[in-house]
């Protein structure tokens, strides 16, 4: 698979920057999956020009910095309109925020375990305000999976076990890290990847506020392969 980093930050983007917005392809090109469409992505997935191609998008949950370029993505696929509507797999909570995906455009279904081409996604509850789901993707022999927003949580670590690539919740420092936040600290990614036995760690959700050098510091720390989901980065799984 191939992995494309449409935004990293979260949950506001860099100047210049986009928030959570993740392309991913299977080795063949034939299946193309955007999971999360937060700030700064639409303009970026538009340079793919992949609207009628695309097979699908995958919400993690509704926060905006996760799914507000959806609501343009609708004007988008008005003007370029596609044979069929596009797939969008979300929860179905807050409801006044899903009810702004009802549209003719998108053909919403619930965030349950599916077969998107080439590709088997399945899906796992995570630690957040609102619900919200891990993703792991399962194509080409490799395994993707992607945390999502979550604080330490058991199941999403038996979720990321042996992932070939996993990107990470990096929301917060360790010193601004407790049990109850929104978010995993730099150096509990790379405790997960570690406990998780994945082969590549790479640390996305990147708040501005931070040195991105110094939660990569905090990572490395756990796990020394871990790296940090470049803006425009392509990583090959």
């Amino acid at each position: 698979m191939i992995l494309k980093i449409l935004g990293n930050n979260g949950p506001f983007p860099a100047a210049n920057g986009a928030c959570s917005g993740y392309l991913l392809s299977s080795d063949s090109g034939k299946t193309r999956v955007l999971i999360d469409c937060g700030p700064g992505v639409l303009s970026r997935l538009m340079a793919e020009d992949c609207l009628e191609t695309l097979d699908a998008v995958i919400l993690t949950h509704l926060h905006y910095d996760h799914m507000s370029d959806m609501l343009p993505l609708q004007y988008a696929l008005q003007f370029n309109p596609r044979k069929k509507a596009l797939p969008v797999y979300a929860p179905e909570e807050p409801e006044a925020v899903a009810d702004l995906l009802r549209r003719p455009c998108f053909d919403l279904w619930p965030a349950e375990d599916v077969t998107i081409g080439e590709m088997r996604v399945s899906f796992t509850a995570a630690r957040h305000p609102v619900p919200t789901n891990a993703v792991r993707v399962e194509c080409d022999g490799a395994c993707f999976v992607f945390t999502g927003d979550t604080n330490e949580d058991a199941l999403v670590e038996l979720f990321c076990d042996g992932a070939s690539l996993l990107l990470a919740d990096c929301g917060l420092s360790e010193a601004d890290h407790s049990f109850t936040a929104p978010h995993l600290s730099a150096l509990l990614c790379g405790r997960l990847a570690e406990r998780a036995g994945a082969k590549r760690l790479l640390l996305t959700h990147l708040n501005p506020k931070y040195d991105p050098m110094l939660l990569l510091d905090e990572a490395r720390a756990a796990f020394p392969a871990a790296e940090l989901a470049e803006l425009g980065g392509v990583y090959y799984i």
